[in-house]
């Protein structure tokens, strides 16, 4: 299926992408040559689901750009970039004139390419010398250069073949009605060789006036790549600069972003509609409370993209059942295994030490510290204390609890003489259990179940 922003845009995109598109048909006025925005966001949060589908917006939209779109990863096994561009843009531009000589111009560049070694003189020209000669003379009828003149002869070469070439792309372009927009996308996931390489090609292959550039990419992935062939030194903003002249993040971590799209996805996994569609029932009562709930985790949790579809692909297998039934899960429970499945996608570790009960009260509530659930304080703050302490150390003395509370920032007693922090927590036993607190370490349960999964136990 053709992704577009009327079926596929679970973010609310769409504005952004029209706001994206109005900028560049002015910014890129003001560059001589061609011009490359870096739209940056990291693996998993639905980047190349946008390119896609503002890809397929401005194709089908009048008066705006010639759109190639490239995903550089699928040509990384080819290893060459070149040629990779060159041809999505004769397949998009479709010029008049004979291509012949742009295809043979561009070929003899890429042989030139493949022959790069490591010696002295390539230290110098960019060429291997006696490969680049055996395989020029092999293959396209360049007379082998004489010795001690090689490397000269084989820039010139090498030179006259680059200005051709662009001499060539540059007329193709100045055909076109429209500017190009060249997207590309995963290049981040590239070998970082081939990264870098693609990178250096667009920078002076093609830098041609009515060319533009959007570069989708994870920049800390990109980085890595490049520190790995330049080194760990290498200051990978200033080093970036030179290839683009914007960057754009894409704005899909915000907590608005995320609740859209979390509200989107809870009709798709957790809906009685969702649950009929694949001949299942759930034994939770979805309400808009529990949508605030997973909002609230995943937004604390920052999960991307990627991670949230996770999340509630585990979640609705995990409430699903095969046969109707009139009860209910408790809403401790509910709760309980949001957060549980969430910190299982987010910190597989300190899932591991709470499910097997390896974790100390300090640790958990120096870990959980730095959630945005608890970065207002207040009633709210204090639920989720209280239903994370009450799932996962249920087990311990009150007065152990109640200083974590003040540790946590959620309990003071300034104001409040006449409130006992037992009678506070009184309230939350039915979360768990209708008898009380006197119950199993919930989360404990909650991990066994959703371990269970993945050996098939309990299905």
């Amino acid at each position: 299926m053709t992704k577009t922003f009327s079926n596929f845009d679970k973010f609310g995109l769409e504005p952004f992408a029209d706001k994206l598109t109005a900028y560049l048909h002015v910014e890129s006025n003001f560059v001589d040559e061609s011009f490359v925005l870096s739209l940056n966001s990291e693996f998993g949060s639905g980047k190349s689901t946008f390119l896609e589908m503002w890809s397929n917006k401005l194709k089908s939209a009048d008066n705006t750009f010639k759109v190639v779109y490239i995903n550089a990863w699928e040509s990384d096994f080819q290893g060459d970039p070149l040629l990779a561009i060159v041809s999505c843009l004769l397949d998009i531009l479709q010029p008049s004139k004979e291509i012949e000589p742009i295809k043979e111009t561009a070929g003899k560049l890429s042989k030139f390419a493949l022959s790069v070694g490591n010696d002295v003189v390539q230290r110098f020209t960019g060429i291997d010398v006696i490969k680049a000669g055996q395989y020029a003379e092999s293959k396209d009828g360049i007379a082998k250069p004489k010795a001690g003149h090689a490397c000269f002869q084989l820039y010139q070469e090498k030179h006259k073949l680059f200005e051709e070439l662009k001499k060539l792309l540059r007329e193709l372009t100045i055909e076109s009605k429209y500017p190009v927009l060249i997207i590309i996308d995963e290049l981040d996931r590239c070998r970082p060789n081939y990264a870098i390489e693609f990178l250096e090609t667009i920078k002076h292959f093609f830098d041609i006036k009515r060319l533009i550039f959007v570069l989708g990419v994870d920049k800390n992935q990109l980085a890595s790549s490049a520190k790995a062939l330049f080194g760990q030194q290498l200051v990978f903003d200033e080093y970036y600069r030179k290839f683009a002249h914007r960057d754009v993040n894409l704005p899909v971590k915000s907590s608005p972003m995320t609740e859209k799209f979390c509200r989107k996805l809870v009709g798709e996994y957790l809906s009685e509609e969702a649950f009929g569609k694949k001949k299942r029932f759930s034994y939770v009562k979805h309400d808009d409370y529990n949508t605030k709930n997973i909002v609230d985790l995943c937004t604390a949790f920052s999960l991307n993209a990627r991670q949230i579809h996770e999340f509630f692909r585990i979640a609705a297998h995990v409430f699903s059942t095969t046969e109707k039934s009139d009860s209910n899960l408790l809403w401790g429970w509910q709760i309980g295994t949001f957060f549980m499945t969430a910190l299982s996608i987010k910190n597989r570790a300190l899932y591991e030490q709470i499910g097997k009960k390896e974790i100390s009260l300090p640790e958990f509530t120096t870990y959980i510290k730095k959630l945005t659930l608890f970065n207002k304080k207040g009633n709210h703050a204090f639920w989720w204390a209280a239903l994370l302490y009450l799932g996962a150390f249920s087990d311990q003395p009150v007065d152990k609890l109640e200083q974590e509370f003040r540790t946590l920032g959620v309990w003071d007693l300034s104001g409040k003489k006449e409130i006992i922090f037992q009678d506070e927590l009184n309230r939350f036993d039915e979360a768990f259990s209708s008898g009380g607190r006197d119950h199993d370490i919930v989360f404990s349960d909650i991990y066994q179940r959703l371990e269970g999964l993945r050996t098939f136990e309990g299905e």
